[in-house]
């Protein structure tokens, strides 16, 4: 049997991510995880082996180059056919590893760029890095064609050896877990303390700038001015440390619900009225169809990637990025208009169980498998 090696940083981008094709691919392949596991792991993927590996997600030299020998002792004693990585430090390890061990097939999968909104040096590094993963790979999948166009352009990838599968998205959606659920919607806002008449916008992922969370803040003080009755429920991991003071919630008077992680994000879509996602950067936003599959509509940055996953005016309205005042106004006119609102969350529902049921998408990617692996 065929062995496949799928290489992240942390487990939980394999939890995250991962889950579907893991186990698509295990009933035709032997399949093994590499990541930096916790001591208190649990194992909750359909792996044959979980392999520990000391990747960092940040960079520093000295642990990478220790990762990287770590990483060619393990492809060489395991003899795999294939290895897969994802997020980019990940994958510049793993490539690098696979190409010194002459590992035949190497896979790279680009979810977003960080260096999309730097400047000057910084930039330049983090870019000619994705050169060289690409460079490094047999083949890369890209998770949305916009970000694939904009790879293409910026001349990091190469268009004979790069696809994107499908309609685009890491994994597509769980159509079972993810689907409008009144009960969960009642649990959630009763859990929060949140009216049934209360209208909801609901902010789900890592709390940072670049997720554009401080002009989702300032926007909503400007909503709630207009009306009392607007919410704002943030959930996620606080990586910037906005809310540890606690001074922003007391800010708003009960009108802002911060929710640490979740690892129920169906119950929390299906307790909005509105998903906001007004990121700065993408590769995709899995998020937004996994609202729109919860029968939610969304505003959401017009970005590459993000344009993959929202058609504007169609499924969802779009804003100019970094724009206080652009999300202001889209977060008005959806409060404002139910009848535009229900428009979009049933169109934006059945474009995302048509075109990304993640079904679907595993099965394009072991059919990418036996293309490359024969």
């Amino acid at each position: 049997m065929k062995r496949i090696a799928f290489i992240v940083s942390t487990p939980t981008t394999a939890d995250g991510f991962l889950r579907g094709h893991i186990a698509a691919l295990a009933e035709h392949y032997h399949v093994d995880l590499i990541a930096n596991f916790p001591d208190d792991y649990q194992a909750s993927l359909q792996v044959t082996c979980q392999v520990y590996a000391p990747i960092q997600r940040n960079i520093h030299p000295w642990h990478d180059l220790v990762a990287l020998v770590v990483l060619i002792r393990i492809l060489a004693g395991r003899h795999y056919d294939a290895v897969h990585s994802i997020t980019p430090k990940a994958g510049l390890l793993a490539m690098a590893a696979a190409w010194l061990t002459r590992i035949p097939v190497r896979l790279h999968t680009f979810t977003g760029q960080v260096w999309a909104t730097r400047q000057g040096f910084s930039r330049w590094l983090l870019r000619t890095l994705d050169k060289l993963v690409h460079g490094f790979s047999t083949y890369s999948l890209v998770d949305s064609h916009s970000q694939r166009d904009f790879l293409l352009k910026e001349k990091v990838i190469k268009s004979e050896k790069s696809l994107v599968l499908l309609n685009g998205s890491i994994s597509g959606v769980d159509i079972e877990r993810f689907r409008p659920d009144s009960c969960k919607r009642d649990t959630v806002r009763s859990r929060h303390g949140i009216a049934a008449s209360d209208f909801v916008f609901l902010f789900l992922g890592r709390i940072n700038a670049e997720k554009g969370v401080p002009e989702l803040l300032s926007a909503f003080r400007s909503v709630s001015s207009v009306y009392p009755t607007a919410r704002l429920m943030i959930v996620g991991r606080d990586e910037a440390g906005m809310f540890t003071d606690g001074a922003t919630e007391m800010e708003f008077t009960g009108k802002l619900v911060r929710v640490d992680y979740t690892r129920e994000p169906e119950a929390y879509f299906n307790a909005a009225d509105v998903f906001c996602l007004p990121s700065h950067r993408e590769g995709f936003g899995s998020v937004l169809i996994e609202a729109a599959a919860c029968g939610v509509t969304s505003i959401a940055s017009n970005i590459y990637g993000i344009s993959d996953a929202v058609v504007d005016g169609e499924t969802g309205l779009l804003h100019i990025p970094g724009s206080e005042e652009a999300l202001t106004e889209k977060m008005l006119m959806m409060i404002s208009q139910p009848g535009l609102r229900s428009d979009l969350a049933r169109r934006a529902m059945s474009r995302a169980r048509e075109q990304f049921p993640a079904s679907t998408l595993e099965k394009a990617l072991v059919e990418f498998y036996k293309s490359r692996l024969y």
